[in-house]
């Protein structure tokens, strides 16, 4: 219990077996102890990009979520990238993730591997699966002798 907030048993991370210290989220987060108290205590008085800091530092140490500050999501955004080889791909790919976060989305990755599912029967997939977007990181649309339909269709 954490200032009479019960806090999951983390699923791995320092803490695994107990609950998560204030410290050990509040040195991955890099603030204080008291903003993290705040924090899993719903205070007021912390800015929106430390909360989320906060709330990183927990998914990151591999602790859930107090269930009041689970945010549900606003949807689905895939993501087409390219493989992953090149470091430009991760880089990029997890600053999309980090902004469609911040927005309430949920990222679903799909990486093109060579021998693998082809653009457009990953964007089926996506849109079976009812997302509202695709990003995508490296396509078929800066090819200049592909079809541009298939992207108007998506519209």
């Amino acid at each position: 219990m954490v200032d009479g907030v019960t806090v999951p048993l983390p699923r791995s991370g320092p803490a695994a077996g107990g609950a998560p210290r204030l410290s050990d989220i509040a040195g991955q987060a890099a603030v204080s102890e008291a903003t993290v108290s705040r924090v899993l205590n719903g205070k007021p008085g912390v800015s929106e990009t430390t909360r989320q800091r906060v709330l990183a530092a927990l998914d990151i140490l591999g602790y859930e979520r107090p269930v009041r500050l689970r945010q549900r999501s606003a949807g689905l955004i895939g993501l087409v990238t390219p493989e992953l080889i090149n470091p430009i791909f991760p880089a990029f790919a997890q600053s999309v993730e980090q902004v469609l976060a911040g927005h309430g989305y949920t990222p679903v990755l799909c990486t093109q591997l060579p021998g693998g599912a082809t653009e457009d029967e990953l964007v089926e997939q996506l849109v079976e699966r009812g997302v509202g977007g695709i990003v995508f990181l490296s396509g078929l649309h800066a090819d200049l002798s592909a079809d541009p339909a298939r992207y108007a269709a998506l519209t």
